[in-house]
């Protein structure tokens, strides 16, 4: 499916946005074939920016690594804190006290993007916000993301909270490689929790062709975020783009970001590890 097929289907009806001869270059943006690392297109890939909730898949990848070195179990209980239970929406709004198990708290982090449930599984796993913070810095500095330093888990707004395009992409290469099993967590259409029924903000999942991941994030002053990727004969791309306009302008860019990556050639391009700093 091309761009614009992809976009009639996501506007369901609306009115069509005006399709452009290239993606638009305004705000910072990295496609790279996640095999190779090879970068296919960049623009302000090393440009600061706020995450928002894409941070919440640092607090995902910490997990993670937790997990595998048996600090704690998918099963593992998590308990709302009062602290994590006053994080402002997006959030599941359960009591403080409320306890759920470790896998159903990530999959609510990562298609409802509930900012409660991501301070409270930094909470749980960290003892506290600024040591579980801690925590990812180190795994931030470990993977050579040298632009980016997070105080908080869920990505609400900090002026001490920072990433780049470039580091983000190093990122998803590491949650995608280190963590094969958890790949089928970043493609889930919605959650239904109780009578709850939660959609991913992700409007590639179910409408892009061989869309499987990865996250969404807005605030104020990042604009909207979004880390697309797609698999198509094996091959697969991820998409960063930051500071788009609306939720619709994101998945549109990196829509066609992916149908440009798709026929494009990875060969003889730069990796993300080879990629000078600039800008």
């Amino acid at each position: 499916m091309r761009h614009g097929h992809f976009l009639k289907l996501l506007l369901a009806g609306a009115l069509a946005l005006p399709m452009l001869a290239g993606v638009a270059r305004a705000n910072p943006l990295i496609l790279f074939d996640l095999k190779s690392g090879k970068i296919l297109e960049h623009q302000d890939a090393f440009k600061r920016w706020y995450p928002a909730s894409l941070t919440k898949l640092m607090t995902a990848y910490v997990t993670f690594r937790a997990i595998a070195a048996g600090e704690v179990t998918l099963d593992s209980p998590i308990k709302v804190t009062k602290h994590s239970a006053g994080e402002p929406p997006s959030k599941m709004g359960f009591k403080p006290g409320s306890v759920m198990r470790l896998d159903n708290a990530l999959k609510m982090m990562l298609v409802k993007s509930a900012n409660d449930i991501a301070m409270a599984v930094g909470e749980n796993i960290g003892g506290t916000q600024a040591a579980f913070a801690d925590r990812m810095n180190a795994e931030a500095a470990r993977l050579g993301m040298t632009g980016t330093h997070f105080v908080n888990p869920n990505g609400l707004y900090s002026p001490d909270q920072y990433t780049t395009a470039r580091d983000l992409a190093l990122l998803v290469m590491a949650i995608r490689g280190e963590f094969p099993q958890y790949a089928p967590w970043f493609s889930i259409e919605g959650l239904a929790v109780g009578k709850k029924a939660l959609p991913n903000y992700n409007l590639l999942i179910g409408r892009y062709p061989g869309a499987d991941g990865m996250k969404t994030g807005f605030v104020c002053s990042s604009g909207f975020n979004m880390i697309g990727s797609a698999t198509r004969n094996g091959r697969t791309l991820v998409a960063v783009v930051l500071g788009e306009k609306s939720a619709v302008s994101r998945a549109e860019t990196a829509a066609k970001l992916l149908d440009q990556g798709f026929d494009t050639p990875t060969t003889g391009s730069t990796t993300l590890a080879a990629l000078p700093s600039y800008g």
